[in-house]
């Protein structure tokens, strides 16, 4: 009999950390296997996550019961990218796992011919910031997908699911082997992805950002729709990844082309384009957004509130406008940045108007894969939409002629240092649908003052990134610094500040090799978060700091008083 060797299992529980069990059947890493747990030695499953190694313990050491599948059902290239995230985003693996993947992929079953090692790779591999006008992007991925039929494994990435599904519409017509992976998309497609991927068929996966952490085995091409789009950042999970950044490090391991696709480059693209890290490519030669105001309108919140002539939170004026767009059986878009703000939009619409038909886009997280699917299939019987930031890329299949901005100046006041350029992208958004797709715009102002907003209209994309850029350098800001935010979040405002004022006692002579500031308290979701911020040197013993940081902050999260408070970690937030 094979001496009993051990193994390190990850298992489906909130608890960051592997489970050691003996075993002396064959095993490999990403096999399935069956353990008891627990005091009730309850039998589940697990993902084999170590070679067999011997270990001296003081403690009895329970077995394995059997194996699943022996079969892995990781991929190399995934495990390398799971890997690279742990230690970038300081999240442990088994966090990160039971944060990004269900529990039906351990139901996942694989046979002896899946999971071929891939050799051949591109040397010459680029990551490519493609600009486009937004009409022009998926006919030019149709065109190269279908020039380039050695493609075998393809990943295209949408900032959401309303994009996504929208692309798909598209792309489905004109390109086989194509699925939809996000988080609409029902287990069972899941697995049945998942197992493709693993097989090494030929397959494009179309996704939102969770679907940059499939079992890719020979990944080919990687497109980035809307690159900018500050969605692909995670903001509600343990790992807070960015999926645009995440891809980039998987063309990396796969040694396979991506395109960052945008009509207006993020900020970081942006600067990596200038330290020769990414290929510049503007296709369409529009970043000079130099136009005028004949087709966009500006609203005065303030005033209009002063003479009466504002319902809730929108103007008269533009009521009375969406209302005459609607008597020459024309459509119209209404979008804010702020969801909270959508209820209260459809009930001053409804006040105008009761014979309007209008399809409200709030709370996205519980509508289904149907409920998608049957909303563009209806889209065009709506008179109006309203939606958040999120919802306008994914309408182009909505006939209107009519797109009215509420209230963008407002990110300006929230404490984050990304909020002057979510402001320049939207008022872009707006200016680009005016001055290409003959449209009409409104938009409407919170403050009294409304020179800035003429400005950005006035003046073209590059001069305003290089100022945010200058503004960013001279406080230390991303892209200049490696930035790293540590947030306690609660209901209540005195506890909440107590703990932040501690953890910020805790650290600020433990960390000297980076500059702190103590963000304090800001409201957000209806809640309250203790902020600081931590901003290290991009280069300069970088990987050693962040580890420093993440083993404080861990023997900060066992002290008594944070007991019901987890420190949540956000790498370039």
């Amino acid at each position: 009999m094979k001496d009993l060797l051990c193994i390190d299992i990850l298992i489906r529980v909130p608890l960051n950390k592997f489970f050691t069990y003996k075993s002396n059947i064959k095993t490999k890493i990403g096999s399935v296997v069956k353990i008891p747990f627990g005091n009730n030695n309850e039998i589940v499953k697990g993902i084999v996550i170590s070679k067999p190694y011997n270990k001296k313990s003081n403690f009895q050491i329970k077995e394995i019961i059997s194996v699943e599948s022996y079969e892995s059902i990781l991929s190399d290239p995934q495990l390398e990218l799971l890997n690279w995230s742990s230690s970038y985003y300081l999240v442990g693996l088994p966090k990160i796992f039971n944060s990004i993947f269900s529990k039906n992929i351990l139901d996942i079953n694989l046979d002896e011919q899946s999971h071929k090692k891939i050799n051949q790779k591109n040397k010459n591999y680029k990551t490519n910031l493609v600009v486009d006008h937004s009409k022009n992007i998926i006919p030019n991925i149709i065109d190269e997908i279908k020039s380039n039929t050695n493609y075998k494994q393809i990943l295209i990435l949408c900032p959401n699911s309303y994009k996504t599904q929208s692309t798909f519409n598209i792309l489905s017509k004109k390109c086989k082997d194509m699925y939809i992976y996000d988080s609409k998309t029902i287990p069972s497609d899941k697995i049945k992805i998942w197992k493709s991927i693993l097989k090494n068929e030929k397959i494009i996966i179309l996704g939102s950002k969770s679907a940059v952490f499939l079992p890719f085995i020979d990944l080919k091409k990687i497109y980035v729709i809307y690159e900018h789009n500050y969605l692909y950042k995670e903001t509600d999970k343990v790992l807070r990844f960015n999926a645009r950044d995440c891809a980039v490090v998987l063309s990396n391991i796969h040694m396979c082309d991506i395109d960052l696709i945008s009509d207006s480059p993020s900020l970081e693209s942006m600067y990596n384009t200038k330290k020769n890290k990414f290929k510049f490519y503007d296709k369409s030669k529009k970043l000079k957004l130099k136009t005028d105001l004949k087709r966009i309108s500006i609203f005065n919140k303030l005033e209009n509130k002063l003479k009466n002539k504002i319902d809730g939170i929108i103007s008269l004026n533009i009521l009375d406008r969406i209302k005459t767009n609607f008597e020459k059986n024309q459509k119209s878009i209404v979008f804010t940045p702020y969801s909270s703000d959508i209820e209260e939009i459809q009930n001053s619409l409804t006040r105008s108007n009761s014979n309007y038909k209008i399809l409200s886009i709030s709370n996205t997280s519980t509508i289904t894969r149907n409920q998608i699917e049957k909303f563009f299939k209806e889209i065009n019987q709506y008179d109006i939409i309203i939606g958040n930031y999120s919802v306008i890329d994914g309408l182009d299949q909505f006939n209107y002629n009519l797109l009215i901005l509420i209230d963008p100046d407002k990110i300006s006041s929230i404490s984050n240092y990304r909020s002057n350029e979510i402001y320049f992208q939207l008022i872009f958004k707006v200016i680009k649908k005016v001055k290409y797709d003959d449209k009409e715009a409104i938009i409407q102002l919170f403050k009294s003052d409304s020179s800035e907003l003429k400005d950005i209209i006035r003046d073209d994309y590059f001069k305003i990134i290089s100022k945010e850029m200058n503004e960013r350098e001279l406080f230390n800001y991303s892209p200049f610094k490696r930035l790293i935010s540590l947030e306690l979040s609660s209901k209540k405002k005195d506890d909440i500040l107590s703990k932040g004022d501690t953890l910020y006692n805790e650290i600020k002579n433990k960390f000297s090799f980076c500059d702190i500031t103590n963000v304090g308290l800001i409201k957000s979701r209806g809640k309250i978060i203790y902020k600081i911020y931590l901003k290290l040197d991009r280069v300069r013993n970088l990987r050693k700091n962040k580890k420093i940081i993440f083993e404080e902050i861990i023997k900060v999260n066992r002290m008594k008083k944070f007991n019901n408070n987890l420190i949540t970690i956000d790498v370039d937030p």
